[in-house]
């Protein structure tokens, strides 16, 4: 990973970046819209190409593939965001680290680098949708609420610029990171082995969510209650916007939580017998 390293503190132009999102900032709605097209019509679409026969083989093995890349690019972001994270919090403390914006780190060498692709990964991530609609899984309001609302506020928070955007980063690229090598081994032939772990990758997502409400939370109480200054580095609508996100989303991800491990499952209903079928 070091030619990404140099790359990053010797090449990359964040800067390049944010003008790109913010000249063509209505491009992230038409991606938009075309996932969400695709969400609703991609069953059709599926049943129309594989006749409700899909290669199964082969789209495990490929999502398999792909979830490793996703948890590898995830490891790599973690190791870049992660280390800054902790030695603000450590060094300049809670709020200095929440409400001041660093532009230097922000849009230039490694660590703005893993945060560009932060924001831009969040487009690719869409393919594990096609990979659950090949496979006939039907979609939660979760999985594509989440999708949704995590790529529109990736590029607008990189494109505005915002201090409390390397925090949500490094807290999702962490869960990620776990999260997609569980999808792999399990794609991979391990599910039973992996499946003891889901429920902790869930209170992963959820401490994420708990985490987002927090840092969004304290940018908005210190504008509110000290003004705009008070908290520089972000401005009100995007801790506003990073604040409503993280409410719902963490609403979704405890309600599966509940329902998933707490809530006793219905017992499926008795199959009619053999001489009641022929009656």
């Amino acid at each position: 990973m070091q030619w990404l390293d140099n790359y990053g503190d010797h090449q990359y132009d964040g800067r390049a970046v944010r003008r790109w999102l913010e000249d063509n900032v209505d491009v992230c709605v038409y991606i938009a819209g075309a996932y969400l097209a695709f969400v609703f019509t991609g069953p059709k679409i599926m049943e129309a190409l594989f006749h409700g026969n899909p290669p199964l083989g082969i789209i495990k093995k490929c999502w398999a593939l792909w979830n490793v890349s996703l948890s590898v690019f995830s490891m790599y972001g973690v190791l870049r965001v992660g280390p800054p994270v902790v030695r603000s919090l450590s060094k300049r403390g809670l709020h200095d680290s929440l409400c001041t914006f660093r532009e230097e780190e922000f849009y230039t060498t490694k660590v703005g680098f893993a945060l560009g692709m932060f924001a831009i990964s969040k487009v690719p991530e869409f393919m594990d949708t096609v990979f659950l609609l090949m496979r006939g899984v039907r979609l939660s309001f979760l999985s594509w609420f989440h999708h949704v609302t995590t790529f529109l506020f990736a590029w607008y928070s990189y494109q505005q610029g915002t201090s409390i955007f390397i925090l949500a980063a490094a807290m999702n690229y962490f869960v990620h990171s776990i999260m997609y090598a569980y999808f792999a081994l399990s794609e991979a032939g391990y599910k039973n082995l992996v499946k003891p772990f889901a429920m902790y990758i869930t209170l992963l997502q959820i401490t994420q969510m708990v985490g987002g409400l927090f840092v969004s939370s304290y940018v908005v109480y210190q504008k509110v209650s000290y003004g705009e200054s008070a908290c520089s580095g972000t401005s009100m609508s995007a801790g506003r916007t990073q604040l409503v996100i993280y409410i719902f989303n963490f609403y979704l991800f405890s309600e599966m939580f509940v329902k998933g491990y707490i809530l006793p499952r219905k017992a499926p209903a008795p199959r009619a017998s053999t001489s009641k079928k022929t009656a």
